[in-house]
């Protein structure tokens, strides 16, 4: 009779143990556990809305650049831009001003459609409203007489924004394509070249 009621005491021992053990806490609401302040929400709006501005602008400089609406680029430069895209010299929202024609009777009669791919843009904050950008660019071109789709370069496209006002502006942009590499680093083997076995 001992044996029997110490056996059920020390079972109704582990039992309370073990419920008190895995019994939680009480919890706080999850209003309060994941309470931001509202310093912090405001800064990580702010740095997302000036990243897709600053995707926008990127964008919006190459769409037109690819649809020879050079004239529309404008709206994306900062005045004292610099830098080369795709074999054309950015000297000064000026010198674009003023190149646009020639630039554009150089195509006039192309039956190419460029297009650029643009892809894992990476921001880096500076100082005074500036933003470094770097970027995956490839550029395709499409003849438009049999819908042949042409690699013509892949690469990197670097450059800088800068923030006036409320608006973003390209002052920096460079393409740098990979041929760039091959050019640096690749030798051809020479057919009078011995063959190592």
């Amino acid at each position: 009779m001992f044996k029997n009621s110490l056996i059920t005491a020390a079972l109704f021992g582990s039992v309370a143990g073990f419920l008190s053990c895995n019994s939680s806490p009480k919890e706080k609401p999850l209003s309060d556990s994941n309470n931001i302040s509202a310093a912090s929400a405001a800064s990580t709006d702010f740095h997302y809305r000036d990243q897709r501005q600053i995707e926008k602008v990127v964008y919006g400089f190459c769409e037109h650049f690819d649809n020879g609406e050079l004239n529309k680029c404008v709206a994306f430069m900062d005045d004292s831009i610099r830098g080369e895209i795709d074999g054309v010299k950015l000297k000064g929202k000026q010198n674009w001003t003023a190149k646009i024609d020639s630039l554009l009777l150089s195509v006039r009669n192309s039956h190419y459609q460029q297009r650029h791919m643009i892809t894992n843009m990476q921001f880096t904050p500076g100082m005074n409203d500036t933003v470094k950008v770097s970027m995956y660019a490839s550029c395709l071109w499409t003849d438009l007489t049999n819908g042949q789709i042409q690699l013509m370069s892949v690469g990197y496209y670097k450059g800088k924004v800068v923030k006036k006002g409320d608006e973003w502006y390209i002052t920096v942009l460079n393409s740098l394509p990979d041929s760039r590499l091959v050019k640096q680093f690749y030798q051809d083997v020479r057919a009078d070249a011995p063959v190592l076995k």
